[in-house]
C-alpha cells in the first residue's frame, strides 16, 4: 500500500520582493497573510496550525479547515486550486478531473481576523467511490495516488499601499484503500496465470476449456475482499446467503473453481456455440466497504446499499464465467 502524501505547507510568497522581510512596514502593520486550522473530522483525527494531518481514504471523504487572514490588511480575489502533489517544489499542476475539489473555489474578500464576523470554512473533497454531492457518478483514486496540493492565492497590500500577491500551499497526507480483482487462469498446470477476458457482448468471462482446472480470482487491490461462488448446474437464487463467503488477502489468489464436467457430453446449446454455460460458475465479490476499481468494466457496480460487486449485464446480476469448448 503506497502512502499518498498530502501535508499543509504554509508559505506566504510575496511576489516582486526578494523575501517577505523586504516588504516596507511603516507603522508595524503587516500585509494580509493566510493561515489555516484544520477541523476535527468524523474519525476524530485533527491537526492544528498549518498541517492538515493524515487521512485513511477507503471511500470519498471531506476535510475541513478554517482559512484566516492573520495580517493587518484584507486579502482579495482569493482562489483555491487543487493540484498534483508539489511537496518537492517545481511547477504547480492543477487537478482538473474532479478527483480533488475545494469549496468555495473563490472568495471575494478575506477580512483580517480582527474584523471578520464569521469564520471561513473550506471543504476539500477527496473523491474515491461515489463523488461527493453528485448522484451515480464515480471517481476512483489509484492505490499509488501521490496526493494533492491545494494552492490558495490572493492579493493584498502593505502599509505603504503597494500591491502584493500572496499564496499558501496546502498539502494533505493520505493512505488510499482500493479494492480490485482479476479473474485469471493457467494453461500450464498452474505454473503461470493470465488475465481472463470479459466478453462485453456476452457480458461474462470466457475461459479456454483447457484452462478449466486452474481458474482463480486474484486480489489486485490493497485490502482484503471476499467472494462467493456456485457452479452453474447448482445455481439457485440468492445462493450467497447459504454459501460460505471466502476471504482473499491483498495480492493473493482464491481457491481454484471446481467443475463437474463430462468430456463426452454434447454441447446442449449447439456444437458451434463456444460459450458452454453448463460448464460455468457464478460468483460475487464483496469489497467489505471499500471503494471498488472496476478497471473500466461498466457492467461491474455495487449492489445498492451494499459493497457487493454485481454484473449489471446479467439478469440475475451475477458475475459469470463460462468455458470455451473450442479452445
Amino acid at each position: 500500500m503506497k502512502k499518498a502524501i498530502i501535508s499543509l505547507l504554509a508559505a506566504a510568497l510575496l511576489f516582486g520582493c526578494a523575501n517577505p522581510g523586504d516588504v516596507p512596514i511603516i507603522g508595524g502593520k503587516l500585509p494580509g497573510k493566510f493561515s489555516a486550522t484544520v477541523l476535527s473530522d468524523a474519525i476524530g483525527q485533527s491537526a492544528r496550525g498549518v498541517s492538515l494531518g493524515t487521512y485513511t481514504v477507503a471511500n470519498s471523504r471531506s476535510i475541513y479547515f478554517i482559512l484566516r487572514n492573520v495580517g493587518d490588511f484584507p486579502i482579495t480575489n482569493v482562489t483555491l486550486t487543487p493540484g498534483k502533489l508539489n511537496e518537492g517544489g517545481g511547477a504547480f499542476v492543477p487537478i482538473t478531473d474532479g478527483g480533488i475539489t475545494a469549496s468555495p473555489g473563490t472568495i471575494a474578500v478575506l477580512e483580517t481576523s480582527g474584523n471578520a464576523t464569521v469564520e471561513t470554512v473550506i471543504e476539500v473533497d477527496v473523491n474515491h467511490g461515489d463523488v461527493i454531492g453528485l448522484i451515480s457518478q464515480q471517481y476512483i483514486q489509484k492505490a499509488n495516488f501521490a496526493g494533492a496540493t491545494l494552492r490558495i492565492t490572493g492579493k493584498t497590500r502593505n502599509e505603504a499601499g503597494a500591491a502584493l500577491d500572496i499564496s499558501l500551499d496546502a498539502d494533505i497526507e493520505t493512505l488510499i484503500k482500493v479494492a480490485s480483482f482479476e479473474l485469471q487462469y493457467s494453461l500450464n498446470n498452474g505454473v503461470s496465470y493470465m488475465k481472463a477476458k470479459f466478453d462485453m457482448d456476452y457480458k461474462q468471462y470466457i475461459i479456454p476449456y483447457s484452462g478449466k482446472d486452474y481458474i482463480k480470482i486474484l486480489n489486485t487491490g490493497n485490502v482484503p475482499l471476499r467472494y462467493n461462488s456456485i457452479k452453474y448446474l447448482d445455481f439457485y437464487g440468492l445462493y450467497e446467503y447459504s454459501q460460505t463467503w471466502k476471504t482473499i488477502e491483498a495480492g493473493e489468489y482464491s481457491n481454484a473453481f471446481l467443475f463437474d464436467y463430462d468430456d463426452t457430453a454434447p454441447n446442449p446449446t449447439g456444437g458451434n456455440n463456444k460459450h458452454y454455460n453448463s460448464l460455468g460458475h457464478f460468483f460475487l465479490i464483496d469489497t467489505i466497504g471499500v471503494a471498488f476499481d472496476n478497471d473500466g468494466n461498466e457492467y461491474f457496480a455495487f449492489r445498492p446499499n451494499t459493497s457487493i460487486v454485481i454484473n449489471l449485464g446479467e439478469p440475475d446480476n451475477n458475475i459469470r464465467l463460462s468455458l470455451d469448448i473450442d479452445k
